[in-house]
Formats: C-alpha cells, structure tokens, sequence
C-alpha cells in the first residue's frame, strides 16, 4: 500500500516506518504469498518486540513453513538487540502453543473475552452475597492497589498498570458525574471494603455496541467475591437498552471465570501470551 503512493514517498515511508517499528518476512511458493510473520517494536527501547500474524495457508501447512518463519522473525529481534520476543496465541491452538514451546517460549498469562447476549429476566442468586457499596472517582489509590494487588507480576510484566491512569481530578470526576446524569455511556462502579481495604471492585459501562463489565478481586478474598460482583453489574443493566454485554478479563482467575460462566458467560477468545528471552 505505502509503495502505491509513488516511488520515492513510498520508498521514504517504508524507511522511515517499517524498517524500524514494523517488518516482517513473507513465505513464497508457487509464485505466491503462502506464509506470513509480523515483527513490531513493543516500546521505545526496542528491548521487547512483539511477533504476530504468523499465518501458513492451510494447503501448505505442516511442512515446517510456521517454524521457518519462527526462526527467521527470532534471528532479526536477536539482530536488532532485542531482549524480549512476545507473542499470543488461541489456547485453543494446540499446534502452535507447542511450536513456540519447541522454540523455548513459556507462558506468561492468559486473558479471555466472555460474552453473555442478553442480560436474563432472572438471575441466580449468588452464594458469597456480600455487600457493595459505590466507589467515588476519588477512590483511585484504592483502585490502583486493587488492580496491582489481583494480577500476577507476570501478567504485569506484558501489560503494565500505568498509575496515571487511576489519578483522580476534578476534571475526571466531573467527566463521570456528567456521562451519568446524559447517560451517554455512564460509568458506574462499586466497591468491597474489608477492614478498611478494597478487597474486590466492579466498573459498568453502560450502552454504545455493548455493555461493558469488568472485575477484580484481591487474591486474599477470591472464592468469596466474584458471583457476587457479577450479579449486582448485571442486575445494574436491567433497565438498559437490551445489548450483548462483554467481560474482558484474567483466564487465569479460576472463580472469576466460573462465577462468569454461572450466569450465562460463554467465552468467544482466550489469549495465552508468551515470551522468549534472548541471551544477554
């Protein structure tokens, strides 16, 4: 597409972009594009680099095509001094997962999408009904130290909590009273205090494609929270617009994806993500 433009801006953008933040290596036969890998820079530094899109055209598969793409995207990170290549794949896709284990990848960290297309007229009840109470945008410490508190250092390590993210404005707070009182997609979040400490928290976004619920819950409190965050999130919908509602969340919190699955969740994607490190 960029070489289309013209020879010489074609020939500067590709310079300019792909030789750096964006490459890959293509596989021909037949007179044909039949294999593909993608290689782009993670961060600034060029210290991790993320391997995607490695496809092989199902007639050509098994014949070691996948792997020839592996080793020729592993040999250019090393190239460039990258320290980290990383990479996700379909838990579902067995011959993958083992070919980049074959390559001396190892697991980081799952993460699911589950999806529920309606929210039901009638809901179990939960069995850890604990009480909820509404969070303020001025609870952001107590969010942060939540989040960090619920995902391993693995799962930090390849999405990393961004602190400014949770700071707490006037502006921002502001924003959210006001997307609430239009009901232009609202904001709403609960909390589960414990001695004075966030033990679990629950974010509702209502409206747009679909609603959206996300929860965390601090690993000293799992099996005790998550059935009752998902309940009260989906009974907060019951005056919606009637929408598909999306949970994007840890595939490896195993109560968070039964109290999921109790109401209804089914999940449509569930990404393992996988790292490599290359020799210092």
């Amino acid at each position: 597409m960029v070489g289309r433009l013209s020879p010489i801006l074609g020939s500067a953008l590709s310079l300019a972009l792909y030789s750096d933040l964006i490459s890959g290596f293509v596989w021909i036969a037949g007179g044909g594009v039949v294999g593909n890998v993608t290689l782009q820079r993670a961060d600034y530094s060029g210290n991790r680099w993320r391997i995607s899109n490695v496809a092989v055209k199902k007639e050509f598969r098994r014949q070691g095509i996948a792997r020839g793409l592996m080793m020729a995207a592993l040999e250019e990170i090393e190239l460039r001094g990258g320290g980290w290549a990383v990479l996700q794949v379909r838990t579902d896709n067995s011959v993958g997962r083992d070919l980049y284990r074959a390559l001396g990848f190892s697991d980081v960290c799952q993460e699911g999408v589950w999806k529920l297309p309606l929210v039901p007229s009638q809901l179990p009840t939960p069995s850890d009904t604990v009480a909820l109470q509404p969070l303020s945008g001025f609870a952001g410490r107590a969010r942060l130290d939540l989040d960090r508190a619920a995902q391993t250092a693995l799962a930090q390590w390849a999405e990393p909590i961004v602190a400014a993210n949770y700071r707490t404005s006037l502006a921002s707070v502001f924003m959210e009273g006001l997307s609430r009182f239009t009901d232009i997609r609202p904001l709403r979040r609960w909390g589960a205090w414990q001695d004075g400490r966030l033990d679990g928290q629950l974010e509702v976004r209502r409206g747009g494609v679909s609603h959206n619920l996300r929860f965390a819950v601090r690993p000293e409190a799992r099996g005790k929270l998550e059935e009752t965050l998902v309940s009260h999130g989906l009974r907060s919908l019951s005056d919606a617009p009637a929408r598909s509602v999306v949970v994007k969340h840890s595939a490896d919190h195993a109560e968070g994806v039964e109290a999921l699955e109790r109401f209804g969740f089914r999940a449509s994607r569930i990404l393992l993500t996988m790292r490599r490190r290359f020799a210092e």
